[in-house]
């Protein structure tokens, strides 16, 4: 390797940067000037949301699905980052989608990834078209936070029992964390803090859906979106055979048809 002078390059430090899982990479779609950002849940990856995302492009919207931080590497690697590590990877594919030529950006996340969505939606109430939410939790009680971290040098990870799908098929093929650091849920709870207050600052049309049978985040937590935000136009639509992870279980055809018509792009 040579420099700009063509004189021999030195080698500088190694960089060592964790390997990201197979399939569990970061996407991108180009299609049209409406865009979309895809936002995966916690201890997931952007495989959750890709073919949503294919359904997406193939109508003609353009999908950035960043990996946010932490994820689709190690549990080690996720103990390490706050929820502004997140919100960074969010922005990281809303530049992606506005480098494409998109400037109506449609956001759309799942569970974790709803969070962020509803945190950005809040963040900047004229900056979206609309808004999908899918699993997405408000809640977690603040005191939790202080246990939580008090007990994450002692206890770093609280293992996980696999994913909440109801179709077996689907959770053998899913990419996911054995584990969870405790740090995470401490970061979550700040992060859910900060969605609930700018939840009625939110205007933009929204699209709300929830699985009847979730085991990992409450319905409640839905309707208590629905009921906050302060948009004229949203729905809250309520699946009946899956389980919390809508993209991929049961229920996903519906999914997929309900987030393509809200965002079809105009004639």
């Amino acid at each position: 390797m040579q420099d700009v002078n063509g004189v021999p390059a030195r080698p500088g430090p190694r960089r060592t940067r964790p390997l990201i899982v197979a399939g569990a990479e970061p996407f991108f779609y180009a299609a049209g000037p409406t865009g979309c950002l895809l936002l995966h849940g916690l201890s997931s990856s952007p495989f959750t949301m890709r073919e949503l995302g294919r359904q997406l492009a193939d109508r003609g919207i353009t999908v950035a699905a960043p990996l946010l931080a932490g994820h689709g590497t190690s549990p080690e690697d996720l103990r390490t980052k706050t929820w502004a590590d997140w919100v960074i990877s969010a922005e990281q594919g809303l530049a992606q989608l506005r480098a494409h030529g998109c400037r109506r950006i449609y956001l759309a996340g799942l569970s974790l990834g709803g969070a962020l969505s509803l945190y950005l939606a809040g963040r900047d109430p004229e900056a979206y078209a609309g808004l999908v939410v899918m699993s997405a939790p408000v809640w977690l009680p603040a005191v939790l936070r202080a246990p939580l971290t008090a007990m994450s040098e002692a206890l770093p990870y609280f293992a996980k029992l696999g994913s909440d799908i109801a179709d077996p098929a689907a959770r053998a093929r899913q990419l996911t964390y054995d584990r969870v650091p405790l740090a995470t849920g401490a970061t979550i709870i700040d992060l859910l803090a900060e969605v609930r207050a700018g939840l009625g600052r939110i205007t933009i049309p929204a699209l709300i859906i929830y699985a009847r049978r979730d085991h990992l985040v409450h319905p409640m937590n839905s309707m208590h979106i629905y009921s906050a935000i302060a948009s004229r136009e949203k729905r809250l639509c309520v699946l009946h055979r899956g389980y919390h992870i809508v993209t991929v279980d049961y229920d996903k055809a519906r999914v997929f048809q309900l987030a393509t018509d809200f965002m079809q792009p105009p004639a």
